[in-house]
C-alpha cells in the first residue's frame, strides 16, 4: 500500500507539472498573439495619420466652404439649381418650414420673406417683386429673353397702368405645383386671363407668344381690338423704346405729327374711326386719356380693355 500510494502521488505530480506548463504556453502565445495585434493595430493607425487630408477650416461642417458665400463656386443656390430648384432635401435636417430642425440652423435667418426659401424671389425677381430681373442665372439686362420687358408690364408705366403675373403666366401657388419647377426653362406663356383676350367689335384676339424670336402675337394690349394694328408683334426684349411708340398699337409709326401716328384706322384704311379737322385733338374725344399735347394722362384709362369716349367708359 505504501508503495501504491507514493506511485499514485508521483502520477499526481506529474500531471499537475504538464497541466502548468500547458498553461503557461498557452499564457505565453496568448501575450505573443495580443503583442502582435497590437504592433498591427499601431502600424495601421500610423499608416492613417500619414495619409489623412488637411482639414480646410477648424468646424466641422456638412457644406462645403463658400455654401454661405454668393461668389463662391460651392454657393448653395447654385446647388439648389443644379437640383432643378428643388429644396426639399433641405428639409431633412432644416426643418419642413427651414426654422432650424434638429441642426438648429435656420435658413430663415437670411430668407426673411413668407414661406422662407420656397418664396418666388429666391429664384427670380428682386426686393420690389418676383419679376425679373434678375432671372434664374442672375441675369439683368433687358436684352436677354428672360429678363425683357417684365418690369415695365408688371409696374406699369406712363402709358398704362400695371398688369398681373397671371395676364401671362400660370401662376403657381407653391413652388412644387404642377407646371413649375418640374419643367424646363423658359417659363410658360399662357394667356389666359382677361386683357390680353379682349374682345372688340370685329376682332377676336388669338393671343401668343414665339419664343424663338421673342415675340407676342395678337394681343389686344398691342393692336388687336377695333381699328389697331392688329398684325403688331412686338419684341419683349428690345428695350429701345420702339415697341411702345405712337402708332405701334393703333395709329402709323411713319407719320409726321403725333396726332397722324396715332391715328386709328379710318375709313379709308379699312377702319371705322372719324377723320375730324385738323383744329381738334384727340383730346376732344378722349380727355379723360390725353392732353392737347396727346400726353396719356391717366395710363390707368389706356389700355384697360374699354374705350374712353367724351367722359365715360364703354365697350368698343
Amino acid at each position: 500500500m505504501p508503495v501504491l500510494m507514493e506511485l499514485r502521488v508521483k502520477v499526481s505530480a506529474a500531471i499537475a507539472t504538464s497541466r502548468r506548463n500547458t498553461n503557461m504556453k498557452n499564457t505565453l502565445i496568448a501575450y505573443s498573439i495580443t503583442a502582435l495585434t497590437a504592433l498591427a493595430f499601431l502600424a495601421g493607425c500610423s499608416d492613417l495619420k500619414d495619409t489623412l487630408p488637411n482639414p480646410s477650416s477648424g468646424a466641422l461642417s456638412v457644406h462645403p466652404d463658400g455654401w454661405v458665400t454668393a461668389s463662391s463656386a460651392n454657393f448653395h443656390g447654385k446647388a439648389i439649381k443644379d437640383q432643378d430648384w428643388d429644396m426639399r432635401g433641405c428639409q431633412a435636417c432644416h426643418g419642413k418650414k427651414y426654422e432650424g430642425g434638429y441642426v438648429q440652423v435656420s435658413c430663415r435667418t437670411c430668407h426673411k420673406e413668407p414661406a422662407g426659401p420656397e418664396n418666388c424671389i429666391t429664384c427670380h425677381g428682386g426686393v420690389a417683386n418676383a419679376a425679373p430681373p434678375r432671372d434664374l442665372n442672375d441675369r439683368t439686362d433687358k436684352a436677354v429673353k428672360t429678363v425683357g420687358a417684365h418690369q415695365i408690364h408688371l409696374l406699369g408705366s406712363t402709358l398704362a397702368g400695371p398688369i398681373l403675373c397671371s395676364e401671362c403666366h400660370k401662376v403657381p401657388s407653391t413652388v412644387y405645383d404642377p407646371g413649375h419647377v418640374d419643367s424646363q426653362g423658359p417659363a410658360e406663356v399662357a394667356f389666359n386671363n382677361d386683357l390680353t383676350n379682349t374682345k372688340t367689335t370685329g376682332v377676336t384676339p388669338a393671343p401668343s407668344y414665339n419664343a424663338s424670336n421673342a415675340t407676342c402675337g395678337s394681343t389686344y394690349c398691342h393692336g388687336a381690338f377695333k381699328n389697331g394694328n392688329t398684325t403688331f408683334a412686338p419684341i419683349w426684349n428690345d428695350p429701345s423704346g420702339t415697341q411702345m411708340a405712337c402708332g405701334t398699337c393703333h395709329g402709323d409709326v411713319t407719320k409726321t405729327t403725333l396726332a397722324e401716328k396715332a391715328l386709328p384706322k379710318t375709313t379709308a384704311q379699312g377702319g371705322t374711326h372719324p377723320v375730324y379737322p385738323s383744329n381738334l385733338t384727340c383730346a376732344t374725344c378722349h380727355g379723360d386719356v390725353v392732353d392737347a399735347t396727346n400726353k396719356i394722362i391717366n395710363p390707368a384709362k389706356h389700355i384697360n380693355g374699354k374705350l374712353n369716349l367724351l367722359g365715360a367708359e364703354q365697350s368698343f
